[in-house]
C-alpha cells in the first residue's frame, strides 16, 4: 500500500523503526524518522521555517491522531482526561485540513486524498471519545457538527455506501481497516446514509468490549469476540469483508455471506440486496487513475465476489472483471 495510506499505528511502527540512512537534514522525512517526542519538537521546527510544507502537516496531523488513539489504551487515558484527548484530536483536524489544501488545493493527490480521509479518521475519533463519555447512542450534536468540508475520495463514498446497504436494519457494522471504517463513517454521518446502522471498528470493539456491551445491555464477557455472541442475539451483526474472516468466538456464530459482509443475528430474511445492485463505477475511474485508495477497496470487493459469485455479474458491468481472478473462471 502506497505510504500515504499508512496508518497511525504504521506510522508508530516507522518511527520505532531500526534506524535507516539519515535523510535530508530538516526534511519532513527526517521528522518522521525520530521517537515521537522528537518528532513533533521536529515538524514544529520545519512548518516554523516553512508553514506551506503539505507533507510536514500531513505527518503532524497522522502523528496527534496516533497520540489520540494511544489515549485508549490501558490505562485509558481518553476517560480521565477527555479534555486533553479532544485538544489532540482538534490539533490533528486543523493540521491535516491544511495538508488537504496544500496538497490538493483543486483536485486530487495521493497525499491530499490521504491527509482528507485522515481527517474523517480525526473526526470519528471525536464520536468515539463522546460515545466512551456518554455511551453509544449519542449523535453528532454531542461531538460535531460534522464540517461541510469533509470530504473522502469517491471510490470510499462508493465503498461506504456498499458497506451500509449491505447491512440489514438496525445492523452493527463491524469494520477493519482506515478505508472502510472512514468510509463508513463518512457516509453515515457526513452525508447522512443508514442512521440506523451503528458502525464500530474491531479494534475499537476489543479494546472496549465491556463498556460497548454495558451500552448495549448485553452480558457482560471479558472476551470481546465472545461478547460478539451476546450481541448477535438481539442485533443483526455485519462484518466488512475487508477481513479474511469474521471472528470465531466460542461457542462458533453461524456467519451466513451476503455481498461485502457476513451477517448474523435476527431478522436476515430482511432487507437484502440483490449482488446485481451494487455499483463499482467509482473503483473503475479510481484503477485508472491509479488512486491510492483503489487497492484497499478492490481486494475487499475480490474477497466479495469469492464469496459471492453473484456479484461478478455487477462487477462485469463496470469492466473489472479482469482485476479479481475469481470472476474470470
Amino acid at each position: 500500500m502506497a505510504t500515504s495510506l499508512c496508518s497511525a499505528l504504521a506510522l508508530a511502527a516507522l518511527l520505532q523503526a531500526p534506524p535507516r540512512p539519515p535523510p535530508a537534514p530538516g526534511s519532513a522525512a527526517q521528522a518522521a524518522a525520530t521517537p515521537v517526542g522528537d518528532s513533533l519538537l521536529a515538524l514544529r521546527t520545519l512548518l516554523a521555517r516553512d508553514s506551506a510544507d503539505g507533507r510536514a502537516w500531513l505527518l503532524l496531523g497522522r502523528l496527534y491522531l496516533q497520540l489520540a488513539e494511544n489515549a485508549h489504551g490501558p490505562p485509558h487515558r481518553a476517560l480521565e482526561d477527555s479534555a486533553a484527548v479532544r485538544a489532540l484530536l482538534d490539533t490533528s483536524d486543523a493540521a491535516l485540513a491544511r495538508a488537504g489544501q496544500l496538497l490538493a488545493p483543486s483536485g486530487s493527490t495521493p497525499d491530499g486524498d490521504s491527509a482528507r480521509v485522515l481527517r474523517v479518521g480525526a473526526w470519528s475519533a471525536r464520536a468515539r471519545l463522546a460515545w466512551d463519555e456518554k455511551g453509544i447512542n449519542v449523535g453528532p450534536q454531542e461531538w460535531g457538527p460534522v464540517p461541510l468540508d469533509l470530504r473522502v475520495p469517491p471510490v470510499l463514498e462508493e465503498l461506504g455506501e456498499n458497506l451500509l446497504r449491505a447491512c440489514p436494519m438496525w445492523g452493527v457494522l463491524f469494520t477493519a481497516s482506515e478505508a472502510d471504517s472512514h468510509a463508513a463513517w463518512y457516509m453515515r454521518f457526513s452525508r447522512g446514509l443508514r442512521p440506523d446502522v451503528l458502525i464500530v471498528p474491531l479494534a475499537a470493539w476489543r479494546a472496549d468490549s465491556l463498556r460497548v456491551a454495558a451500552d448495549l445491555k448485553l452480558a457482560r464477557r471479558r472476551d470481546p469476540d465472545a461478547a460478539i455472541g451476546e450481541l448477535v442475539k438481539r442485533r443483526p451483526v455485519c462484518v466488512s469483508m475487508a477481513f479474511e474472516r469474521p471472528p470465531e468466538p466460542r461457542p462458533r456464530i453461524g456467519w451466513a455471506t451476503r455481498p461485502l459482509v457476513w451477517v448474523a443475528g435476527p431478522h436476515l430474511k430482511e432487507d437484502r440486496v440483490p449482488p446485481r445492485d451494487f455499483v463499482f463505477a467509482a473503483l473503475r475511474l479510481a484503477l485508472d487513475n491509479h488512486d491510492a485508495w483503489a487497492p484497499p477497496a478492490l481486494a475487499l470487493y475480490a474477497r466479495a465476489a469469492r464469496a459471492t459469485p453473484p456479484l461478478c455479474e455487477a462487477l462485469r458491468t463496470f469492466r473489472l472483471t479482469n482485476e479479481i481472478p475469481s470472476c474470470r473462471r
